[in-house]
């Protein structure tokens, strides 16, 4: 087709229909019954009509449709390789969640754990009766007048660590 000239070709066109000759309908071929579905009498003026066609095609067009085809695939193979590496990276992200929630679960069991070996039977309410008693006693030991006790007091223990220092 490539080589064929525009005077090949109407040539051509012009010996079918000086023939006239239709080919036997158990010899028609698959191109043949596209080219008189497409409007044409047989597949040599079906075949004219391309390589009409083709001549006058711009070659660099076809050039550049091709490259844009390949960077198109080259594009497409990026997004899909992207793709793979946003899928893998969400696969990782769940395991990660997924041993987070399990460290957290084993510090929960290992502190529980720990509270009852040194506390013994219900090791939270036992520390918090300590640390609510502890507060108490730190709200007492407040309001007792300890500046006028330590003033009295002072010179007796200056006094004791002269003592021990001789």
């Amino acid at each position: 087709m490539a080589g064929s000239t525009g005077r090949d070709t109407i040539e051509g066109k012009d010996e079918v229909k000086d023939a006239g000759e239709q080919p036997p309908a158990d010899r028609i071929t698959p191109t043949d019954h596209a080219a008189r579905h497409e409007g044409f009498e047989s597949e040599a003026e079906y075949r004219a009509y391309l390589d009409a066609v083709a001549e006058d095609a711009p070659v660099e067009e076809i050039v550049v449709d091709v490259e844009r085809a390949a960077s198109r695939a080259e594009l497409e193979r990026q997004i899909e390789d992207v793709r793979y590496e946003i899928d893998n990276l969400r696969a990782r992200l769940h395991i990660i969640r997924h041993q987070a929630g399990n460290v957290v679960e084993e510090n929960i069991r290992w502190a529980d754990a720990s509270a009852h070996a040194q506390l013994g039977d219900h090791p939270w309410l036992k520390l918090s009766t300590a640390m609510a008693a502890a507060f108490l006693v730190g709200k007492a030991l407040q309001s007792l007048p300890f500046g006028p006790f330590t003033t009295a007091l002072a010179p007796l223990l200056l006094a004791v660590a002269r003592e021990r220092g001789r």
